[in-house]
């Protein structure tokens, strides 16, 4: 210390040290309230947008091969968004904002879960446990069996 005025080699008080544990720990937390990943979604992961649209090529997602399969298809941009296969030509889709307080919900084996409240949701999109809340928001989806592709609505 020079001065009164700290340098690089005084250690940190107690209070520095709250103070940067505590935002690490924001960080942290910040970081799992989002999809499970540290950044965007892979690019090309299928997903084409035009608007408030989605094309999702099916075979893209392996967890869409078969019935009961879940994956999230937005690609990292605009909503979140997952795809479950419901029958072998229907398709379901959910926004997967939590209804509780908007945090990204994950999809987990072919379920949903939000990591930032534990809400819990089955691949209906219904609410199963966790923090009380309501049904994930479901979108309108239509399959297009030629193609190989779900065009979604957000």
């Amino acid at each position: 210390m020079t001065d009164g005025v700290c340098d690089a080699s005084c250690p940190l008080g107690r209070r520095e040290f709250l103070g940067a544990a505590a935002l690490a720990a924001l960080a942290v937390l910040e970081t799992a309230c989002g999809d499970g990943q540290i950044g965007p979604a892979a690019p090309g992961t299928g997903g084409t947008t035009g608007g408030n649209t989605l094309v999702v090529t099916v075979a893209s997602f392996t967890a869409l091969a078969n019935v009961g399969g879940a994956a999230r298809v937005d690609g990292g941009q605009g909503t979140p968004v997952a795809l479950v296969r419901t029958g072998t030509s229907t398709f379901a889709a959910f926004s997967l904002r939590c209804p509780h307080e908007g945090f990204t919900v994950s999809v987990l084996n072919g379920s949903f879960y939000c990591p930032a409240h534990g809400a819990r949701f089955a691949s209906s999109g219904t609410w199963t446990g966790g923090q009380r809340t309501s049904n994930l928001h479901a979108l309108v989806s239509t399959y297009d069996a030629v193609a190989g592709t779900v065009t979604i609505s957000r």
